[in-house]
């Protein structure tokens, strides 16, 4: 065989031998996406983008969606990126006191003993980001200047459709109608849920209602998947340590199983962040779940799905996210 010949036989198999370039289904996921929108009853948000070719597509992409616990994911950038400037340290020794205690989720108030403990900063932040504990999350965001600072951090980072604006022990009593708790309010839980109970139910479910389209403590699907590329290639963060151990702890993360996961087909690697709102009445706040995911053949791409004001039950909520998640892996082409 000529060598011109030869030479061009074994470009042929080089190319061959490459991944394809991918590209999403469009006209398929343009078609299904509603249809599961329309079965959860409420208003779902959804972003893609294969992390090799950088193709993307979404779903009510420039909307801003509830983000509650998720913005747990940015904090953890936002702590990260405060020790390698020589701010904090992994290993500095964090106080915290039973008024520093949030709400709702938080399993460190749960276990917490006498009026101060401490814990090193390393373990707030697998509180925070792996098992979405509120205590933590609060801590490590007035540690790093509070919601405002994390905003500008993810601006300066060209992402500004995520937006951090409130404390957990603020936001919560908020969307809720219960203004009052700042920072530094001492939290009675057991007088915090009679105050819910004594709200009537219609009424929990109109003042939740309302707070479904605000554009505080909110994120994009477009803003989301921006975020994530990031976080996946490592621009976020100098030092390769750094984003070796954020990764680690979103892919232990505890939370959400039943949600984009298992619509993952078997041996696919997620690191993720989810979050979760309240319900009242039958009205779901959020149902969250963003990240990043690596199928057994090495294809990779970031997805983040928002659901708000759902009206139907927790597994049809995470049913939803598991059809996203199955429907992304069948349209990435």
């Amino acid at each position: 065989m000529p060598a011109r010949l030869r030479l061009a036989a074994l470009t042929l198999a080089i190319l061959a031998s490459l991944p394809a370039s991918a590209d999403w289904d469009k006209a398929r996921l343009d078609a299904e996406i509603p249809r599961i929108e329309a079965a959860s009853q409420g208003r779902l948000g959804v972003g893609l983008i294969d992390l090799k070719d950088r193709k993307s597509w979404s779903h009510r992409g420039a909307e801003p969606f509830p983000l509650q616990s998720v913005f747990k994911l940015p904090l953890a950038i936002g702590v990260l990126q405060a020790v390698e400037a020589g701010k904090l340290k992994l290993d500095q020794t964090i106080t915290v006191t039973r008024n520093d205690l949030s709400l709702y989720h938080s399993p460190l108030a749960r276990a917490f003993k006498g009026e101060r403990n401490e814990y090193p900063l390393r373990e707030l932040l697998a509180r925070s980001t792996g098992e979405s504990d509120n205590t933590a999350a609060d801590l490590l965001l007035r540690l790093i200047g509070g919601p405002q600072a994390l905003t500008a951090l993810l601006k300066d980072g060209g992402v500004s459709g995520i937006s951090v604006d409130r404390y957990e022990r603020v936001f919560q009593p908020e969307i809720l109608g219960l203004p009052g708790y700042g920072w530094n309010a001492t939290i009675d839980t057991a007088k915090f849920y009679k105050a819910i109970q004594a709200i009537p139910a219609a009424e929990r479910k109109k003042r939740l209602a309302a707070t479904l389209t605000d554009k505080r403590d909110a994120a994009s699907p477009d803003a989301s998947i921006a975020f994530l590329e990031g976080v996946a290639k490592g621009t976020w963060l100098r030092d390769p340590a750094h984003s070796a151990l954020l990764d680690k702890l979103m892919l232990e993360a505890k939370t959400g199983p039943n949600r984009i996961k298992a619509g993952l087909p078997t041996g696919a690697r997620f690191a993720h962040k989810t979050g979760l709102g309240p319900s009242a009445n039958g009205l779901n706040h959020a149902t969250n779940d963003i990240g990043i995911v690596t199928l057994p053949d090495g294809r990779r791409f970031a997805i983040a799905v928002y659901l708000a004001g759902a009206q139907v039950g927790e597994k049809e909520r995470e049913a939803a996210h598991a059809a996203v998640a199955r429907l992304a892996v069948e349209s990435l082409r």
